[in-house]
């Protein structure tokens, strides 16, 4: 029967002009904790990719356990270890209280969290305090989605985890947008037909095929809403079957996937593809979910200012999209519109 080993690692990480010390910490006083439970104990100075800063951020990726000596307040410590608070992994943060200065103070910031001090020229003495505080962790590691620390408690989850406009932008673009334009406009001249069909629901269910001269006078828009409320399909749904905007399913074809999105008919007959990014509704619900949990430290204004600007970086990685694709295919210049802060008009 196949046996299942999980690959553990616990990263050490200090001042490193003192490697004996870190050294000492790692190997004779974390190591012998830790290896019991399957744990290889890794140290800045181990591998061989790239710089020595590039190991360090793959070991703070790869680590499950990270476990700081901060004494001395050391920028590289400090720095590695908020890069590591924002994975939402477990940590120990100590002190060597046989080397600290009395005028030495904690940054306020990890003072609020708790640290331990060890006396790491005693061997033993430092293991019988550590040894509690690391099998804590361990008896709840792999039940707990994250660990708190100033980061995860100010977002309520891990940074990596938090969707951003720029993120979602790059998934909307390419996996969406970046799938069928700009074939939704490309023409094979030798048969006189464009290469993807573009159908609207006319009734209930029944979609009509856009004609070839309507296809000519196609054009594309991507409705970047006021609001991140307004993205949703409920929203959308709602305004539509309200009769607030003139919109109508429709459907891209290319190949036997369907691209869904609405569509419009300006007073000339001129069809406008429309798509609202409903991708945005997770970011919604992320800034939403903090917004609550923050309200009574942070201003209320400050979330409106965070929603304005995520709404804001999305419109401009969608012109910078639109831009690409018009240096790429000149031909599709000036049919793709990118409408920022888009709201509804009662029509």
């Amino acid at each position: 029967m196949e046996t299942k080993e999980l690959i553990k690692r616990c990263f050490v990480i200090g001042p490193m002009k003192d490697m004996t010390k870190l050294l000492t910490l790692a190997r004779d006083i974390v190591r012998p904790i830790v290896e019991p439970f399957g744990f290889r104990v890794i140290t800045p100075d181990e591998g061989q990719i790239g710089s020595i800063m590039d190991q360090v951020l793959l070991n703070l990726e790869q680590a499950d356990i990270l476990v700081a000596d901060i004494t001395g307040n050391n920028p590289n410590v400090m720095y590695e270890l908020g890069i590591y608070h924002s994975f939402g992994k477990p940590s120990i943060i100590l002190k060597d209280s046989s080397a600290k200065q009395d005028n030495e103070q904690t940054p306020f910031d990890i003072a609020a969290y708790r640290f331990i001090e060890l006396p790491l020229s005693n061997s033993g003495a430092s293991i019988a305090i550590l040894k509690p505080r690391i099998e804590d962790i361990l008896k709840i590691l792999g039940e707990r989605d994250w660990f708190p620390n100033p980061v995860t408690s100010f977002y309520d989850s891990p940074v990596a985890e938090i969707p951003t406009a720029v993120g979602l932008s790059k998934n909307y673009l390419k996996n969406f947008l970046g799938m069928f334009l700009p074939d939704v406009f490309l023409k094979l001249e030798s048969r006189d037909e464009y290469v993807l069909e573009v159908k609207y629901e006319e009734k209930k269910d029944k979609y009509i095929k856009l004609k070839k001269s309507q296809i000519d006078k196609l054009r594309f828009e991507i409705l970047v809403p006021e609001k991140m409320n307004f993205a949703n399909h409920e929203y959308i749904r709602n305004i539509k079957e309200g009769k607030l905007v003139n919109f109508q399913n429709a459907k891209v074809i290319k190949r036997s996937r369907e691209f869904n999105m609405q569509i419009r008919f300006e007073e000339d007959g001129t069809p406008v593809l429309t798509d609202i990014p409903t991708v945005l509704s997770t970011l919604n619900e992320s800034i939403q979910r903090r917004r609550g949990l923050q309200e009574k430290q942070i201003d209320n204004s400050d979330w409106l200012i965070l929603e304005k600007q995520e709404l804001e970086r999305f419109a401009n990685k969608c012109e910078l999209f639109k831009k690409k694709l018009e240096t790429d295919f000149p031909s599709i210049r000036g049919k793709i519109n990118v409408v920022w802060r888009w709201s509804v008009e009662i029509i």
